[in-house]
């Protein structure tokens, strides 16, 4: 169906090609209108090799290689539907489409796990392989395919390739090229931030690529893919400032894993100016202390304490806790102050009905919590 369909655009576009051009031979017209009724790679190759210099050169080698791309879609492309493929790959498979090699019809089955069987279209299982998984996490999330695979040819190579979509949990998209007779892929990924999804959305991310850095001497197909995710509007670039944000955020969160809970020696995280963190800082109200005013706002999801240096230019990431979502339920700082000596601040949360209070000194960079 779709050799036939491109057969009949070579038609139209040969009925687009000029008639005989004035000061060319009888023999060469004719010759030219004979090469466009027989349509053949081997007519062209003797046309081409009889008035190599023609003014119907250029368009009779665009017909040639237009021939040459339909021999080889018909030599590359399978004729197995999706649906049989999914049949033939079983419950098992999130994912089935068909391809050839050396003119053979085989089966591609993408397995809940991201394995990969190669199966015959009986279904026989010819061999096995893995896609790697490519994340930002130090922990392995849930894979989700989001963008089904499909056949296409992307760089204009006549090299066909696998390509397709998957989530890692849902702040990391990853879209791969995929090679099936050389089992070699190409991977590139988005990551940060999920937001909510609007309608029709299954994934919305506000981050960044590292595939997508200017000056990236990389393969044409991770550029490829890169392209995509510029034009892609699910896809939301992070501002600098905000990078340097969530930068600092995961540093203190990393450094202060158990801070939450016990009363333990925290590590300050020294903030860049740049970063949004500052920004906010400086137009926020402040308490202050002995040697540092301290803000407290919620900002990227989280509820920070900053403090800055009574001398300026030194901003420090003090505490960071997730954002409340329920007042209700959930704890949230009520009210902060310093205590008598100017550098511990006594930070008074509610939960429910309830109240407490954490004791940060600033001094000798401790928690304390008080029930």
């Amino acid at each position: 169906m779709r050799t036939a369909k491109i057969i009949r655009v070579l038609c139209l576009c040969a009925g687009l090609l000029p008639a005989a051009a004035f000061g060319q031979s009888r023999a060469e017209s004719f010759m030219y209108h004979k090469t466009l009724d027989k349509a053949t790679v081997k007519d062209a190759d003797k046309f081409l090799k009889k008035y190599p210099e023609s003014v119907y050169a250029p368009r009779i080698k665009q017909l040639k290689d237009s021939l040459l791309l339909v021999q080889f879609q018909k030599e590359n492309l399978s004729l197995i539907p999706r649906e049989e493929a999914l049949r033939v790959a079983g419950g098992n498979a999130v994912d089935a489409i068909g391809w050839k090699k050396d003119g053979k019809e085989q089966i591609l089955a993408l397995d809940k796990d991201f394995s990969l069987r190669v199966l015959s279209p009986e279904g026989q299982l010819l061999e096995t392989r893995s896609i790697p998984v490519y994340t930002m996490e130090t922990r392995q999330a849930a894979r989700k395919l989001v963008l089904p695979m499909e056949v296409l040819m992307p760089l204009d190579e006549r090299r066909y390739y696998v390509h397709f979509g998957y989530l890692n949990g849902s702040s990391e998209y990853v879209e791969a090229l995929y090679l099936p007779p050389q089992d070699i892929v190409f991977q590139a990924i988005y990551y940060g931030r999920a937001l909510p999804l609007k309608e029709g959305e299954s994934y919305r991310i506000e981050g960044q690529s590292p595939e997508m850095m200017e000056g990236l001497n990389a393969s044409p197909e991770i550029n490829w893919i890169a392209r995509r995710f510029k034009e892609n509007p699910s896809l939301i670039p992070v501002s600098e400032a905000d990078l340097l944000t969530d930068a600092s955020i995961r540093w203190w969160l990393q450094r202060n894993a158990g801070a939450a809970t016990a009363d333990t020696k925290l590590s300050f995280g020294l903030l860049d100016a740049e970063s949004s963190l500052v920004s906010a800082y400086r137009k926020a109200k402040k308490e202050s202390g002995k040697n540092y005013n301290v803000a407290v706002f919620d900002i990227r999801g989280y509820t920070v304490i900053v403090a800055g240096s009574k001398g300026g230019g030194k901003y420090t990431l003090v505490w960071c806790e997730r954002m409340c979502r329920n007042k209700k339920t959930d704890p949230y700082i009520y009210n902060y102050y310093f205590g008598n000596d100017g550098s511990t601040l006594e930070v008074i949360y509610y939960k429910g009905k309830t109240t407490y209070k954490n004791k940060i000194s600033l001094a000798s960079q401790t928690v304390r919590h008080q029930k």
